[in-house]
């Protein structure tokens, strides 16, 4: 499996994906998505562990429809396999459509409808996505929470040219991870 180096996204978030989108990480990330074999989301959460900020995680949600077909939400099974490594907890703020027409192997040139979601963030977070193919559903996702909340952008695989590596672009100013601790201490005070 071939590791994929960090990639900058438009907006200048940071994208770390544990594997490039090919040979066996595909193979495996297929698995998981369709047959629910979850244990590649433990590889990619050892993996990306070391390589993102300790602040809470966003799942990006799969359509209902398929999750009750296949039984998993891929990006959800990654975000609890992270947050239990960097023991920081799991936000379900996205609410996940219905349906949504399929994208994975299809026409991936269709936008994708941003996400309503359940309450508004007060903290930064790593959106947590299984497969950045385009970028699109990532983008919708950031988007709906906001792009001054989101830290990075974490995901299983990735597709070699869904965005370019670029030096020209500045990064997002690292998260602390205190930031959401203490909105979480504020908060059980009241």
């Amino acid at each position: 499996m071939k590791p994929a180096p960090d990639r900058l996204l438009p907006g200048g978030l940071r994208l770390h994906a544990a594997f490039e989108h090919e040979g066996p990480a595909k193979t495996l990330v297929h698995h998981l998505k369709y047959r629910g074999v979850t244990l590649y989301a433990e590889l990619v959460a050892d993996i990306l562990a070391e390589r993102i900020p300790p602040i809470p995680l966003v799942p990006v949600p799969r359509a209902l429809s398929r999750r009750l077909k296949y039984g998993v939400d891929p990006a959800r099974v990654i975000a609890a396999a992270l947050g239990e490594r960097l023991r920081v907890p799991v936000f379900d703020v996205l609410i996940a459509p219905l349906h949504a027409p399929r994208r994975a192997g299809r026409d991936h040139s269709r936008s994708v409808r941003s996400f309503p979601t359940r309450s508004r963030l007060r903290f930064p977070v790593v959106v947590v996505d299984d497969v950045v193919t385009t970028g699109s559903t990532v983008s919708a996702a950031i988007e709906a929470i906001g792009l001054e909340l989101v830290g990075a952008v974490a995901a299983a695989n990735v597709v070699a040219n869904v965005v370019r590596q670029g030096s020209n672009v500045v990064p997002a100013a690292p998260a602390r991870s205190q930031d959401w601790m203490e909105f979480v201490n504020s908060s059980s005070s009241r």
